[in-house]
């Protein structure tokens, strides 16, 4: 006679056939979840509650005789550039970045206030109240969190979980930045970023929607999207990090990448634009990628990933204490920023 299954067993495979698989699921558990725990059947519901607040799910479905996946009525998504032939499900990516982003808008420090309305205004903002020699990606950061819009960098999810680039997700006070490509590199994300900040500023996600942007890389190009807010924010973007509209680069002679970055770097110092955003804004335009990756690289140096200078910004923007255990935990496992936590642990961040 076969063993009947487990009902924690069932709402596991009902949520991978839902598209949420096993791999993510063992990352949204809390660590007092062991294989002994699972085996106590008074402890499913428990379990279950969990993994559908994670995931935006109602709970009550899942203790079903057969389980079944039900979504909490959201809000509206609007997917942008995807890749035709390419596209991504995004279900599970967007779930979690929507709990995160509901999680650190309720304990952001800074109540939110809008950003200048013109590229070139907030350019002058940023570096007026955190200067530095060029406008990238640390003072982006800071500024973003002065105005109380909070921004998180989404780790891996596990094995089969892709996720999106950049999304915005409007929660009820607040929007919030999600950036999750899955590069190192500070020049990448502070292009996305200042993508996202557009989307805010020019009112393309409002309260209560969410705006997911699948894929910003190297195939994107102002000139070739039709989607008119996505060229609007490239538009805006570029602006933002150059101040002045169309920016491109381009060298007059050959060069390798040790060149282009010292040429970079010297351009821009004088004119306080991010040199790693120049060299990978010239191999956009030439298409000579391994050269601006290397040069983005080089210039970068032995600073840390990306993900860390964000993941710090985070937890100096935040009251952690105004938070569950249960949701500490979950965000240093999504955000893969445990490190940064310890390094701002008990200290306050003053934003200006």
């Amino acid at each position: 006679m076969s063993v009947p299954d487990r009902q924690i067993d069932m709402i596991f495979r009902s949520l991978e056939s839902a598209g949420f698989p096993r791999s993510l699921q063992n990352i949204l558990l809390p660590e007092w979840v062991t294989p002994e725990v699972l085996s106590d059947a008074t402890v499913s519901s428990e379990i279950a509650t969990i993994l559908a607040k994670r995931l935006g799910l109602r709970a009550s479905p899942l203790f079903a005789v057969n389980p079944r996946v039900e979504s909490l009525e959201r809000r509206d998504i609007k997917y942008k550039r995807s890749i035709p032939k390419k596209s991504k499900n995004l279900t599970a990516a967007t779930s979690i970045a929507i709990s995160v982003a509901e999680s650190v808008a309720s304990a952001c420090r800074v109540e939110f206030s809008l950003f200048a309305g013109s590229a070139d205004a907030l350019r002058q903002d940023v570096l007026g109240s955190f200067p530095g020699k060029w406008l990238g990606l640390r003072n982006l950061l800071m500024s973003c969190w002065s105005h109380g819009v909070p921004v998180v960098y989404l780790a891996e999810l596990g094995q089969g979980v892709v996720k999106m680039d950049g999304m915005v997700v409007h929660t009820g006070d607040r929007p919030v930045i999600i950036l999750s490509k899955v590069s190192p590199l500070w020049a990448w994300q502070l292009f996305i970023l200042a993508h996202e900040i557009a989307h805010i500023v020019l009112g393309h996600v409002l309260p209560g929607e969410i705006l997911v942007d699948e894929e910003l890389s190297e195939d994107s190009s102002i000139s070739k999207d039709n989607d008119l807010d996505e060229r609007a924010a490239d538009m805006f973007a570029i602006e933002l990090l150059n101040g002045r509209q169309k920016a491109t680069y381009t060298l007059a002679n050959q060069a390798n990448f040790r060149e282009l970055a010292d040429t970079a770097y010297d351009f821009g110092k004088a004119n306080q634009i991010d040199p790693g955003h120049i060299v990978l804004n010239f191999a956009n335009q030439s298409g000579k990628w391994g050269i601006g990756i290397a040069a983005a690289k080089l210039l970068q140096g032995d600073n840390p990933p990306a993900s860390a200078v964000i993941g710090e910004a985070m937890w100096g923007g935040i009251e952690p204490e105004a938070l569950p255990t249960d949701t500490i935990e979950f965000l240093v496992r999504v955000t893969d920023s445990g490190n940064e936590l310890d390094k701002v642990a008990g200290s306050y961040v003053a934003f200006r």
